[in-house]
């Protein structure tokens, strides 16, 4: 039988935390989903801890790439490989509460104009402490409903308050998602910011909200985790280099949908003027720091 969700799980060197990470999705209330391991080479024992949660667990889909995909390939990978009504990308080191994925299935299946929806998260440390929480209030539910418009000029902000890139680990129509794609190479096949441009994809498309509920996603912020090593080896040049790549595809997410004339020229308009909000604070961010050394 087909799964109502299929959940893709792109996965490298997590041999101290995917334990966690499959246990806390092996436990959710709703159960009808499937989980599409996708090993990008792994060298360490990540491979015999999957292959040993498949053999217990038919909703497992375990698969070992035959070559190293790299990040962007590993998640275009599990979402190409999607079956289910539904697609949820879930973080190697990533948990959640036990409704997590059913409150967000309901949620869906009651308002078919939604084409993604996520709860609030809560950030963790490696000791397990609540480091703060990101609430989506921009973007809640009530709020979303009949206001498409101002809904997806939210997602063609970057710099945007709202912590709305939270939602690329949210629950999507997969006839949508698989819509859309990552680019195939980046600056320095940095990660980061990348999930804005998705998702303005994703909002060109459908509504997206999030839930009022306690916060049932929880991100784990590690010494080894990919954003969080990226961000400490950041330079200016590289902020810059970004900023362009994310600007660009904006631009390109903006002009490959079916939306009216009208309404794209509308997204134009605020890809210009967030960028040049974002300019100005970047251009007094550098002259503070220049005044101060």
């Amino acid at each position: 039988m087909t799964p109502t969700v299929s959940i893709g799980l792109p996965v490298y060197n997590r041999e101290k935390l995917i334990k966690e990470t499959l246990d806390c999705l092996l436990t959710q209330s709703f159960t009808d989903f499937e989980i599409i391991i996708s090993d990008n080479c792994s060298t360490d024992d990540t491979e015999s801890i999957c292959r040993e949660y498949a053999q217990r667990d038919s909703r497992i889909r375990y698969i070992r790439q035959q070559q190293n995909l790299g990040v962007f390939g590993n998640f275009r990978f599990v979402q190409g490989a999607a079956i289910g009504k539904y697609f949820m990308w879930f973080s190697s080191d990533d948990l959640c509460e036990p409704e997590f994925i059913s409150s967000m299935v309901e949620c869906m299946e009651a308002h078919p104009q939604l084409a993604l929806t996520m709860t609030d998260v809560k950030t963790i440390s490696d000791t397990g402490e609540i480091v703060h929480v990101d609430r989506m209030e921009a973007i809640r539910l009530p709020k979303v409903l009949g206001h498409d418009a101002e809904n997806r000029l939210l997602f063609f902000n970057y710099g945007d308050p709202n912590h709305l890139y939270h939602c690329i680990f949210g629950l999507y129509r997969t006839d949508i998602v698989q819509q859309c794609e990552f680019p195939s190479r980046a600056w320095k096949n940095m990660v980061a910011d990348l999930e804005v441009p998705f998702l303005a994809q994703i909002a060109a498309r459908g509504s997206i909200a999030t839930l009022t509920v306690p916060p049932l996603k929880i991100y784990r912020s590690h010494t080894d985790s990919t954003f969080v090593k990226e961000i400490k080896k950041r330079r200016v040049i590289d902020k810059v280099m970004r900023g362009i790549e994310v600007r660009w595809l904006l631009v390109k997410a903006a002009l490959n949908n079916d939306l009216p004339l009208n309404i794209k020229a509308q997204l134009f308009g605020r890809i210009f003027t967030s960028s040049a909000w974002s300019l100005k604070n970047f251009i007094r961010g550098r002259s503070v720091i220049a005044l101060n050394h």
